[in-house]
């Protein structure tokens, strides 16, 4: 015989604060108890009410399913967290997820416990693959049509509207993921997922380029340094088609949004005055300049922070005529075998200690305004990882393209690779 759950309790005015931030009747609270039962149902205003009365929210807090989920028919309480970066809430009941979760990411793209206290704290096993480069990673997502067999992935926020508009991702159930109440409130409603109703940012980045000064001497600033025949056979580009057209706009004063046929063609002369001069286009900038291989490359702000533990005198610039600031996602796939336990995982990595924790071990910063008080002061302070406002107003973002015109680029880029 299973054992009784007694459903949760609260004040009358958290609940109807509850209700009311969430457009809910107690007719449709009281059919989600019915569907439920009252410990799962009950579970998020029980959430609210302790992140109410807490200043970090808490990470383990849930409701129902969203509607392609199994149903959840028992209530589980979470393991306590763990010491390295765990949240520090209370923990509170949530729906019984599933016990596996399949995530597809990065490599070197996480913090180093985050998977070890997720699985502590809800006991699930995380399966973690990595893919190399964006490419590969959309070919797998796409594979079916629905997420290639993940549950969870890291995609481009540029990535985000044709994925969402081809169905290969779920829409997100925000009853799941309290957490979102930490993102800064410029993340909360971006033009690429209005209302972040696919997709939670992730991590922000600049993107510049870092060299080593024994090698390429001098307090480098402009893009030209990347055209510099004294460095043939030394220099690297991202293997990454956006930022590389993207390098050769700024030269020119042009978009790196641009969808002109005769500016990209413009764009494509210069990449290939470069291409001679490079030794290659790298999926791994980190390792091929602090091996030697390079020595100075095309590259991510997060990835200069994790080359200079190896290579501490590694110089990174933002170059003042122009350049990109970016960021990726995580999203929720539509063919998630484990969606409850995808968006825990969502809601995980929004606690305030787990996003600090995540930057500080590869140094890319995120949109959580909870998480800043616990990012170390050396990537906080940081210019070249966190600039101030009146650089980060100067920077482009790069827009999502429809097919026709990313196929200009594309096109391009593989006669530019051939």
């Amino acid at each position: 015989m299973s054992e009784r759950v007694d459903p949760p309790t609260f004040a009358e005015d958290e609940l109807i604060r509850y209700l009311a931030d969430r457009r809910m009747t107690r007719r449709e609270m009281l059919k989600r108890v019915t569907a439920l039962g009252a410990a799962v149902a009950l579970a998020p205003v029980v959430a609210a009410c302790a992140a109410a009365g807490n200043a970090s929210p808490s990470s383990a807090a849930a409701s129902s399913a969203p509607s392609t989920a199994p149903s959840a028919s028992s209530a589980a309480a979470s393991v306590a967290p763990s010491a390295s970066a765990a949240p520090t809430a209370s923990p509170t009941p949530v729906p019984s997820p599933e016990g596996e979760l399949f995530v597809y990411n990065w490599d070197g793209y996480i913090g180093e416990h985050t998977v070890s206290d997720f699985e502590k704290q809800y006991n699930i096993k995380v399966k973690y693959d990595k893919f190399p480069d964006a490419d590969t990673q959309m070919t797998k997502l796409r594979s079916d049509g629905k997420g290639g067999g993940y549950d969870v992935s890291y995609p481009s926020s540029t990535e985000i509207p044709a994925l969402a508009k081809d169905g290969v991702l779920l829409k997100l159930d925000k009853s799941l993921i309290p957490n979102e109440a930490n993102l800064r409130p410029e993340w909360t409603n971006p033009g690429y997922d209005p209302g972040n109703q696919y997709s939670i940012p992730n991590y922000w980045w600049t993107t510049g380029y870092a060299w080593d000064p024994a090698r390429a001497p001098g307090d480098l600033s402009d893009w030209t340094a990347l055209w510099d025949e004294k460095l043939r056979g030394h220099i690297g580009m991202l293997d990454d088609q956006r930022e590389v057209f993207a390098v050769a706009a700024f030269r020119l004063g042009l978009s790196p949004n641009t969808t002109s046929d005769a500016e990209l063609d413009e764009m494509l002369q210069l990449l290939k005055e470069q291409k001679p001069l490079l030794r290659k286009y790298t999926e791994d900038d980190i390792g091929d300049v602090t091996s030697g291989d390079l020595w100075i490359s095309h590259a991510w702000s997060g990835d200069w922070y994790q080359m200079i533990a190896d290579k501490p005198k590694t110089k990174y610039v933002v170059p003042p005529s122009g350049a990109v600031r970016g960021n990726d996602t995580l999203v929720v796939l539509s063919g998630a075998k484990h969606p409850i336990a995808a968006q825990l995982w969502l809601n995980f990595n929004l606690d305030a200690k787990v996003s600090a924790a995540n930057t500080n071990y590869i140094g890319y910063m995120g949109p959580n305004a909870a998480a800043e008080q616990y990012i170390d002061d050396a990537i906080k302070g940081d210019e070249r990882l966190n600039p101030p406002q009146a650089i980060l107003d100067k920077l482009v973002e790069l827009q999502y393209l429809a097919p026709t015109d990313l196929d200009k680029y594309t096109q391009r880029w593989n006669a530019l690779r051939a």
